[in-house]
């Protein structure tokens, strides 16, 4: 081998590593196209329903306190006492979601720890440049 390598590493660190082109980024397909269609068409309708909802809740309000009785199951009930059911109804209900959402959020806490992550260690300069030298001389010029 007559090869002659400058002592001075940092003769070396001008020269690239690798001729490496980057990969051109490939189109999306009809498949692509058809996930990101119903995607936007998921994102309009929910939009549209939650801004439904938001201006019809005061409608819904207004009429429930037109109300001064109900009839259920047979028997007449003053709506302050359906209220109170309903609320009832509500509170119970939250307090279910509320169950379901700390279930599904400590599994995904747990998911998460089990996850495998490398850790980083951080190079100075001079051991940076000695790992360049050797990755060059482990090369195409040995």
């Amino acid at each position: 081998m007559s090869v002659h390598y400058s002592p001075d590493l940092s003769a070396l660190a001008d020269r690239p590593d690798f001729d490496v082109t980057l990969p051109e980024e490939p189109e999306p397909g009809r498949f692509g196209r058809a996930r990101r269609f119903f995607a936007a068409v998921g994102v309009f309708l929910g939009a549209t329903f939650a801004t439904t909802v938001v201006f019809f809740i005061p409608v819904f309000i207004y009429n429930l306190s037109r109300i001064e009785a109900l009839e259920v199951a047979g028997r007449l009930m003053p709506a302050s006492v359906f209220a109170d059911q309903l609320g009832a109804l509500f509170w119970g209900t939250f307090i279910l979601a509320l169950a379901f959402t700390s279930f599904v959020a400590s599994l995904l806490m747990l998911a998460s720890s089990r996850t495998l992550r490398p850790v980083a260690r951080s190079l100075d300069q001079e051991n940076a440049l000695t790992h360049l030298a050797v990755l060059r001389l482990s090369g195409s010029e040995r």
